[in-house]
């Protein structure tokens, strides 16, 4: 390594730890808003809400790499240009991509950092994170028991109520069940006797209601028995699925579900979303390198060094790189872009605008 290459990340270490630190603290505000209200509205032990606080760390620092690099590449940069010392290199006989090389192999350092964490720690902060808050609050706090004239809820957009509750043979009685549809107008079944098992939910003597804008109800079947899949662990915390969402997933593990998912015959178009969690694993570590190639020329070219001049850059080039970023999932969601293309939408763009900068100041 030459004297240039250890000046140059030196010079980007000091404003990278402190873009981690500053960023970190920025997404971690809104978070510790959210667990202090756990510990005074939900009764949450404190000792669960710093289990919390653990697990959405690693997350945040995935999403906070690339832009402490982003940060630390503009401070840099625009400390050596505004004290001529790029001026002086080029001077020396360097050109200014070779200027740039050590900050784009910290780049593909921090773009393998990412990548490691995304794979091994995030998944597993995830998983644990979606454990213990369906545990210790989704299913314990908010939920009451079952018992005469009160709501409680089976699963996502389910809600019943009871009239009467026999704890021993645990039989509803003058049951009430409330299911949004997502499409439709909401369904209601209701009977004069139901109990909770196994999974299901077993109806006696009622009948399944559609309804109208209006509110009439445009069908109805009436029914001696049915039988009816509910998400049980919604009244008993005890029964959690082990099943995984795709963020719970490392990138190995969600292909082998797409995979899976395909040969039970899924459609690619039905597995959009898988898709773009899939390229999202890849897109977002990526742009670490990307913010180097952008953040390097831009930073050279301005007339004003200083930490604020590069966050103020930093933020602005953040802001629009989400906004691409959201662009490219709705159009492929959509199905205008293939999932690919619209999650790496941003670091094509950016990249390109970056290669063209750095090109344009080689010289």
């Amino acid at each position: 390594m030459k004297t240039i290459d250890r000046y140059i990340l030196n010079e980007l270490l000091q404003p990278f730890l402190f873009g981690m630190a500053f960023f970190v603290a920025i997404w971690l505000i809104d978070l510790m808003m959210e667990l202090i209200n756990l510990i005074f509205s939900k009764g949450v032990p404190s000792s669960v809400v710093f289990l919390f606080f653990l697990y959405s760390l690693p997350p945040t620092l995935v999403i906070s790499f690339p832009m402490a690099i982003l940060l630390a590449t503009l401070v840099a940069f625009g400390r050596l240009s505004s004290d001529s010392e790029i001026t002086a290199m080029k001077a020396g006989g360097y050109s200014f991509g070779r200027i740039c090389a050590p900050a784009i192999a910290a780049g593909l350092f921090v773009t393998g950092l990412t990548f490691l964490f995304n794979e091994r720690v995030v998944p597993v902060a995830n998983d644990k994170f979606t454990r213990l808050f369906r545990r210790e609050v989704t299913l314990k706090r908010p939920l009451p028991q079952i018992a005469a004239n009160r709501f409680f809820e089976a699963g996502p957009g389910r809600k019943f109520y009871v009239q009467s509750y026999d704890p021993r043979t645990k039989d509803m009685f003058g049951v009430v069940m409330y299911e949004g549809q997502p499409t439709n107008f909401p369904r209601v079944i209701e009977a004069k006797k139901a109990r909770l098992e196994e999974g299901r939910c077993l109806f006696w003597k009622g009948r399944i209601s559609d309804f109208r804008s209006t509110g009439s109800d445009y069908h109805h079947t009436y029914f001696d028995e049915l039988e009816y899949p509910i998400d049980t662990h919604y009244v008993n915390p005890d029964d959690v699925p082990e099943s995984k969402n795709a963020r719970q997933m490392n990138i190995v593990e969600l292909y082998a579900h797409i995979k899976d998912l395909a040969q039970k015959g899924l459609t690619e178009k039905a597995q959009t979303q898988n898709w773009i969690e899939f390229w999202t694993k890849t897109s977002i570590p990526f742009a670490s390198l990307i913010f180097v190639m952008l953040g390097a020329p831009l930073g050279s070219q301005t007339s004003r060094s200083g930490t604020s001049i590069g966050i103020g850059l930093s933020v602005v080039i953040i802001f629009v790189y989400y906004v691409l970023f959201a662009a490219g999932k709705a159009f492929a969601k959509g199905g205008y872009l293939t999932p690919f293309v619209g999650v790496w939408l941003p670091n094509l763009l950016i990249g390109a605008i970056g290669l063209w900068l750095i090109f344009r100041l080689k010289a």
